[in-house]
């Protein structure tokens, strides 16, 4: 005998598959409206360097509507034409509201390809969607900012400091610049003369943190004045050597350079961006060449060596200059400390009101 209470699930369950069947209407979530954009009350921002942190702009907007109550995801896109074929996400946020720093205003404007120190038109629309597979995608009507962006120079630079190189344990005495692969930014290094002993690197002149060495083979970061020193690196020879450091693996090796020629005689600058500035060699090491600051134009330059031969690279900042290569580019208007190695043809220009 089937008891009542058996009976009554059967009941139930012969219910509920009677009254289900594959035609019936799913649930679904579709967007009723779009999210609205609200006018900025400035559309006209220029950027100041000084002050990075500072609120640029404050972007707001109603609701996306989706019919049933769901948690809404919203993407704050920038674009350089209103048709947003290729949009850059400035903010992701699920509030109706979201307010740029200037730095990170600026770091869009960079990556829209806006020119530094120049008023650009930029439009600015929000994403709607749900869920984690960001599902039912809406886009509000765009609105137009014009943005007056700064220079902002991306890159890390590194120094040489200890007994086996020219500054000594000085931490402050012109100590050399370290060659950023243009290629690979996580890659640094220098060619030139070594004593048979030990040596470090560090992240700024004039400060022993953040500062590198090494413990089995690896990188090792002091990263504050607390922290305990890394072991040394070490040169075992006197002579040319070529360091390479690579600040991304952690790895580096230290290799003999052979049949090192003579120095040049004279380096100096070429160019519609600057005059005939004149680099000086070290004392130490006179394949290195130097200038702590000079002021540039904002155009290009090449190296003039032994005062006839033209060296050139063509990429900013830092490269591998060849004979009658093209003019290096560059690209803001400052002053700029510059390094030529004339065994390799490396050299780095750093604007130093723009760099960290």
């Amino acid at each position: 005998m089937i008891s009542k209470i058996k009976y009554g699930a059967l009941l139930i369950a012969l219910v509920i598959m009677t009254g289900c069947s594959e035609d019936d209407e799913k649930l679904t979530v579709a967007v009723e409206d779009a999210p609205l954009l609200a006018e900025l009350d400035i559309n006209r921002v220029a950027l100041d360097q000084t002050n990075p942190g500072n609120p640029a702009v404050t972007i707001s907007w109603n609701k996306a509507s989706y019919g049933l109550p769901t948690l809404v995801n919203y993407v704050v896109e920038f674009a350089t034409e209103d048709t947003f074929t290729t949009p850059i996400t400035a903010v992701s946020t699920t509030n109706t509201e979201a307010t740029i720093s200037v730095s990170a205003l600026n770091n869009t404007a960079n990556d829209l390809g806006f020119v530094p120190f120049e008023w650009q038109q930029a439009f600015i629309r929000i994403k709607s969607s749900i869920g984690t597979q960001a599902s039912n995608v809406s886009y509000s009507e765009p609105i137009e900012i014009m943005i007056n962006p700064y220079f902002s120079y991306p890159f890390d630079d590194y120094y040489l400091v200890g007994a086996a190189t020219a500054p000594g344990w000085n931490n402050d005495q012109n100590n050399p610049l370290l060659f950023r692969n243009a290629f690979n930014e996580n890659e640094y290094s220098y060619t030139g003369r070594f004593l048979a002993d030990a040596f470090k690197i560090l992240a700024n002149r004039g400060q022993w943190a953040p500062q590198y060495g090494q413990d089995g083979g690896t990188l090792v970061l002091r990263a504050t004045d607390d922290d305990p020193d890394p072991p040394v690196f070490s040169s075992t020879s006197e002579g040319y050597q070529k360091f390479t450091v690579n600040f991304s693996t952690g790895s580096f090796t230290l290799t003999d350079v052979p049949n090192v020629g003579a120095p040049f005689t004279s380096v100096s600058l070429d160019g519609n961006a600057g005059s005939s500035a004149s680099l000086t060699a070290l004392d130490f090491d006179p394949h290195i060449w130097y200038i702590r600051s000079t002021p540039l134009e904002a155009g290009s330059v090449t190296f003039l060596a032994n005062g006839s031969t033209t060296y050139g690279g063509s990429s900013e900042f830092s490269g591998v200059s060849v004979v009658d290569g093209v003019s290096i580019p560059v690209p803001v208007k400052d002053n700029y400390e510059i390094w030529f190695n004339d065994i390799t043809g490396d050299y780095a220009m750093i604007p130093l009101n723009f760099s960290k």
